[in-house]
């Protein structure tokens, strides 16, 4: 699938003549930085509408022929993309036949030193083999399809889900920075970066080293803008595919907010949502049918 490149809007901020003395001060040039990094955020969403909406209609129509089906959708991410699998299920306005895996070896590095720290997860998610042992510890069937996210694309345990995945005969859909992607190596042995695994990819439309905003005075740029285009295609992914849902007749279960829905009714939908996801989890743990984890070659 052609890959649309996107331009990345650059944000600085420099030094401003301000006569204004202490908070003020202080005040008006954290509103100029935050300014720019609210309108770079504003036009890699844009971005993601003008040059990625074929891929994700693409991708939603495999999500939905999959789920239709009873069926599911496994969505994997290590380190900070944990917080995209979370966004697809469980989550305000989601719903299930989305499996969300969370290692926590690789996701668990609030502590950033000490047990459990960044140190760590930076190491395993390097670590080839890995991905392997993940995928062995559920069971994945034919009919199943992956949702993979990395917005680096490059290291060891995402390529090799998603590899693997594939050799499974499982499609697979990634979301990536493709800028970041062009501008490193992979790390694992094969040499691939995970846009080149997917048979559908999908660009966050952020740039190469994440960070996007310059500020006079400091070396390196700071706020990161892969979070909010990876979490804007998630949930284009989500009402995409609960439209074509539809479409085939198939309700989606719903997760509502309580605070509007009245109390009994909240908490009704609620487990008409905890019913429906026990129906289609339990499947990860069917052994019959179950496809084999490719070993090592």
């Amino acid at each position: 699938m052609h890959l649309a490149q996107a331009t990345h809007p650059a944000t600085s901020v420099g030094t401003e003549t301000n006569h204004q003395q202490g908070n003020d001060m202080v005040q008006a040039s954290t509103s100029k930085a935050a300014t720019r990094w609210l309108h770079a955020a504003q036009g890699y969403v844009a971005q993601i509408a003008e040059t990625q909406s074929d891929h994700i209609d693409a991708a939603a129509e495999l999500f939905a022929d999959t789920i239709a089906a009873d069926r599911l959708v496994h969505v994997f991410g290590s380190g900070h993309s944990r917080m995209n699998t979370e966004e697809m299920f469980p989550r305000i306005g989601s719903f299930p036949g989305f499996h969300p895996i969370a290692e926590l070896a690789l996701t668990n590095h609030v502590g950033v030193v000490g047990p459990n720290g960044l140190r760590q997860v930076l190491f395993l998610e390097r670590v080839e083999g890995f991905g392997r042992t993940i995928l062995e510890q559920i069971k994945l069937h034919k009919g199943d399809a992956f949702l993979t996210f990395s917005s680096t694309g490059i290291n060891g345990v995402v390529i090799e889900v998603a590899l693997l995945a594939k050799e499974m005969g499982m499609p697979v859909v990634a979301v990536t920075s493709v800028d970041h992607g062009n501008a490193t190596t992979s790390r694992h042995s094969s040499g691939k970066r995970l846009m080149d695994i997917a048979d559908i990819v999908i660009d966050n439309c952020t740039p190469a080293g994440d960070a996007i905003t310059e500020i006079d005075g400091l070396e390196h740029r700071v706020g990161p803008s892969s979070s909010i285009g990876s979490i804007a295609v998630v949930n284009a992914l989500k009402v995409a595919t609960a439209e074509k849902l539809v479409a085939r007749g198939v309700e989606p279960v719903v997760l509502a907010s309580p605070h509007f829905t009245g109390a009994q009714q909240g908490e009704a939908q609620l487990e008409r949502v905890y019913e429906e996801y026990f129906r289609r989890v339990g499947q990860v743990y069917d052994p019959r049918d179950a496809l084999v984890v490719p070993k090592a070659k």
